[in-house]
């Protein structure tokens, strides 16, 4: 199962997750160069602009 992880400002694809028990990203959008935190728990993703 793949997963595409987007920037909630922008829409723009940021990355694909195949799987992850848990981690904590830290990601700049190359579209519209917000940071981007994206924490993963279970293969569910949650993203938020900073």
């Amino acid at each position: 199962m793949n997963t595409t992880v987007k920037c909630p400002v922008c829409n723009k694809r940021l990355m694909d997750l195949l799987s992850a028990k848990e981690a904590v990203l830290e990601i700049k959008c190359p579209k519209c160069k917000k940071v981007i935190n994206v924490s993963i728990i279970n293969n569910q993703i949650h993203g938020e602009a900073v």
